[in-house]
């Protein structure tokens, strides 16, 4: 190794002339119709002439091909472009039960649309078939035994449920009743399938007999779903085995008279076995179930039976048995006739003239014993009376839906028929008679069914429907009236919360303010607003989302009030940060307004006090970004004093938030540079005191965070912003806190230690860059800045790895480069760098060359210093480095730095590992001159 010590020689540079020189040799540019997105056509093969839709054309030649010209052939067409790709679910499939041909259609609209919603999908049919699953199937039924024995087992269980136990059924509880219920329907369809067809019919008749029991009217509905399913399962079955014996009919097309004899026969035979069951429940269930089957005997004999089965729904004597009864004749007859709405007003209208038996003695008897009131009671009907209306008015001219609405109301008055109505019809229909219906609702004498559920109903539609303008305001007052009469909380709010949508939709702050004012009134008494946290939200959220006007929205003096019934802090925070969301996606615009920036700082400040030392990561994350999002947001356009004074206030808000204050510094270093750039640099006293006032707001701001890194860098660009703002002592002490820091970063030991050393490093090289700006102050020395920074990295040897130090010495060369110029590469507009404080001064100069001397003795040090092997590998790449800042900052034609390079180039190749050292070497030479020299000089030396 060489033990010689190098003084270092910086190399002159005219940067004027080397701009000028790259200028000449860039390359013109030349605009094209060109696009690379599009399309193309490819018309040759060996030489690719790509044709584009602008209509020229290029070349691309193959790989090892000469060139030469083609005969052009034609066109080459895509083989994907010949198929036609369709989205299979564009392409809908209609049920076979949906195409058989109908006699009678009342629909108004195309009958080959068919939107209408199927009974699976109706709530209370999907919560309860949800509740039956494999896991409420006893142990026994699942797994371990084969599907004989597991049979056996259940057809013994059927017959002591014949023998009695259809009475034991009736005292099971909820849960017991829907897992007996499933293993029927399992055990049903097993039994089928073993050929044992009476024993499954046995099984539909005594399920069927359970629709007859109401000892728990308000699981009836439940009931009547899981009852239903299973009977559902049993004429598919029989249809299923009609079909069979009907080989090659179409079951879409049943042509009763091309059916074959054997198939008559077994659907004769099983129609004759239902009608001999002597109880008229279970027939008349199981007979519609069977429905379809008709079909096989007479051209319309299904829409006959199914006529009839409705007249014969008149002798059930339980109201609420019938109304189930009539419900599932319209579910088989939407199934298998849906074309066919004879069926459907009687049906309801036969509800209408027996309803009056909900005040019978009977009853009433079974209510009291049952602990049910009247309401309790009516609910009941509502899942069935409204699947039946909707079958109704599906695709129903507008004279039916005004026939039926007419009828309900004259005859009986019911607010539990209006209701399910409201709820069946369509929304632009309710909506453009909604004052209407707002009339019927308030001149009923009905107290049997709650007025407030009716209201709730006929919000939902108007929200998802416009009422007619003219009549907007008038049907809002008239339901307002009816809703600050309501005293029960839970009542109000069900209404309220889709009233306030609708309100928010269609008025302005005006009425938004008294609605909530009117919950607020309604809430505050007994503190019953903790238990509507969901539902206030629910306004919250739907306020913001039909009113992005913020200014309008915190202008509304109940809205403050409102967020305050938010007590629970966990609640408060969830809102506070859904509005916080709202603003920053919604607001285009900067903010100015005061009301309303008062307003959100209110909201960031309760999400602020929402973060404690319990507070997770990912929560502080997210908080943060929210107010700072919001912060961001807003502007007081060149009321530039009273931005400033906004973050001062921010400061003082969220001083807990390391990247709130982050972002608080980024804005004031922002409106700094931007106050500078309107007066272009000349400065009025004012406007000098203003950009001074911010960085004193940096100043003051960055040691409150936590981060070490974030400081740093803080530092190092509020000491940039304050140099272009013309404040250099400010600088000064940015750039002096900043190195007073490096050894804080550098000592950082934990699992990062690596990932610190890279960032002292690459903060060190943007810091050193932004030195050669900074002119140094007379009193404290010549590059007083730079010496405090290599001092700084002298003293922090102990936490500072060699490797990292050698490279940060290595950049000082550089930038020493740099600083001995005698025109520096950038300026910074009227700041007075280095280069006019000392235009070349020898002595200068000379402190260049001693600092740099200096530095190159400390890296030689390190790279000749003998290192395990572990370590050699990154002294060889700091030998390396080293070797380019000679060949790009050095003065080559200095002997001794020449010498340095072949110095360096050896230590950097002590590995063996750079593979590309024969060819940089070859290059060298082709180079000629001082290059060539270097090359030999390499060459000459020994080998390491």
């Amino acid at each position: 190794m060489d033990s010689v010590k190098y003084a270092w020689k910086p190399r002159k540079f005219n940067y004027l002339k080397i701009a000028e020189k790259n200028r000449l040799k860039s390359t013109r540019l030349t605009t094209t119709d060109y696009h690379p997105l599009k399309s193309i056509t490819v018309t040759s093969t060996s030489a690719l002439k790509v044709k584009h839709s602008d209509g020229k054309s290029t070349y691309s030649e193959a790989k090892g091909t000469k060139k030469k010209k083609e005969p052009e052939v034609a066109d080459f067409v895509d083989p994907l472009s010949a198929l036609t790709l369709t989205d299979p679910l564009s392409s809908s499939q209609e049920s076979p039960a949906k195409t058989i041909k109908q006699q009678e259609d009342v629909g108004g609209e195309d009958e080959n649309e068919d939107d209408f919603e199927p009974w699976t999908s109706r709530e209370f049919v999907k919560l309860t078939m949800a509740s039956v699953s494999a896991k409420n199937v006893p142990k026994r039924y699942q797994s371990g035994a084969s599907v004989s024995d597991k049979l056996k087992d259940r057809l013994g269980e059927l017959d002591d449920f014949e023998e009695g136990g259809f009475m034991e059924m009736q005292n099971l509880n909820q849960q017991e009743f829907m897992e007996r219920i499933t293993m029927l329907n399992e055990t049903l369809t097993e039994a089928w399938n073993e050929n044992l067809k009476v024993k499954a019919l046995k099984i539909a008749i005594q399920s069927a007999k359970l629709l007859g029991n109401t000892a728990i009217m308000q699981f009836y509905p439940s009931k009547f779903v899981l009852v239903t399913n299973l009977l559902d399962t049993f004429g598919s079955l029989v249809l299923r085995r009609i079909f069979s014996m009907c080989k090659g009919m179409d079951k879409d097309n049943i042509d009763a008279n091309t059916v074959p004899e054997n198939a008559r026969e077994i659907c004769m035979n099983w129609l004759l076995k239902i009608a001999s069951i002597r109880e008229l429940l279970p027939r008349i269930y199981i007979e519609a179930a069977t429905l379809h089957c008709s079909s096989f005997l007479k051209i319309g004999e299904s829409k006959s039976t199914l006529l009839r089965l409705t007249s014969m729904a008149r002798g059930i004597g339980d109201p609420l048995v019938a109304t189930y009864f009539r419900t599932y004749l319209c579910h088989v007859g939407q199934l298998y006739l849906p074309k066919f709405q004879g069926h459907l007003k009687p049906n309801l209208y036969d509800f209408i003239v027996t309803y009056k038996q909900v005040h019978t003695a009977s009853v009433q008897n079974v209510m009291a014993t049952q602990k049910l009131d009247m309401p309790t009671y009516l609910s009941l009907y509502k899942p069935a009376l409204e699947w039946m209306i909707s079958c109704l008015a599906h695709k129903a001219h507008e004279a039916t839906l005004n026939e039926v609405t007419e009828r309900c109301y004259k005859n009986i008055s019911s607010l539990l028929l209006l209701n399910c109505c409201i709820t069946a019809f369509n929304a632009e229909y309710v909506a453009t008679r909604a004052l209407s219906f707002c009339s019927i609702f308030n001149g009923s004498q009905d107290t049997l069914f709650p007025k407030y559920v009716v209201y709730q109903t006929l919000g939902e539609k108007v929200v998802k429907a416009d009422p007619p303008e003219a009549e907007r305001l008038p049907l809002l007052n008239e339901v307002w009236k009816v809703l600050v009469k309501i005293r029960n909380p839970e009542h109000y709010m069900a209404c309220a919360m889709i009233w306030v949508e609708y309100v928010a939709k269609n008025f302005a702050k005006k009425e938004v303010n008294t609605v909530l004012n009117d919950i607020i009134k309604h809430l505050t008494p007994d503190r019953a607003f903790k238990r509507f946290y969901p539902q206030l939200k629910s306004v919250v959220g739907t306020i913001l989302s039909h009113t992005n006007n913020f200014s309008d929205i915190f202008a509304m003096e109940k809205f403050l009030p409102f967020l305050d019934l938010f007590q629970k802090d966990e609640r408060k925070e969830e809102v506070c940060q859904m509005i916080a969301e709202s603003f920053i996606s919604n607001q285009e615009q900067a903010l100015s307004d005061p009301i309303a920036i008062n307003g959100l700082m209110y909201v960031c400040k309760a999400m602020h006090d929402s973060i404690n030392a319990l507070s997770m990561e990912g929560e502080k994350t997210l908080v943060s970004s929210l107010v700072s999002g919001v912060v961001l947001k807003i502007s007081f356009g060149k009321d530039f004093e009273q931005q400033l004074s906004f973050y001062v206030e921010c400061r003082a808000s969220f001083r807990g938030l390391d990247t709130v204050l982050a972002c608080l510094v980024h804005a004031v270093n922002k409106l700094s540079a931007k106050v500078t750039s309107i007066v272009k640099g000349n400065h009025t006293r004012k406007t000098a005191a203003f950009v001074r006032a911010c960085t004193a707001y940096s100043f003051i701001t960055i040691p409150s965070l936590i981060d070490i890194h974030s400081r740093l860098l803080l530092y190092l660009e509020s000491g940039q912003v304050a140099l272009i703002s013309q404040c250099i002592t400010q600088a000064d002490a940015m750039y002096k806190s900043a190195i007073s820091m490096i050894f804080e970063l550098a000592s950082v030991k934990d699992s990062k230690s690596v990932f610190s050393q890279n960032l002292l490093c690459n903060f060190v090289t943007n810091f050193l860059s932004s030195l050669l700006t900074v002119p140094d102050n007379t009193e404290k020395g010549v590059l007083y800045l730079l010496r405090g920074l290599l001092n700084v990295i002298s003293d922090s040897s102990a936490v500072v790895n060699p490797d990292t130090k050698c490279l940060i010495f290595i950049k000082v060369l550089s930038v020493l480069t740099a600083y001995g110029q005698d025109q520096y590469i950038y300026h910074v507009d009227k700041v007075d760098s280095n280069e006019n404080l000392y235009s070349s001064d020898p002595k200068f100069l000379a402190e260049i060359n001693s600092i740099g001397t200096t530095v190159l003795d400390e890296i030689l040090g390190y790279l000749v210093s003998p290192v395990a092997p572990p370590e050699m590998k990154a002294q060889s790449a700091c030998a390396f480095h080293l070797f380019e800042t000679v060949m790009a900052h050095a003065d080559l034609d200095d002997e001794s730095m020449q010498h340095l390079a072949a110095t360096s180039w050896g230590i950097s190749n002590q590995d063996g590992q750079n593979k590309n050292a024969a060819r940089m070497l070859a290059e060298f030479k082709k180079s000629g001159g001082v290059y060539q020299k270097i090359a030999s000089v390499i060459q000459s030396q020994p080998q390491a």
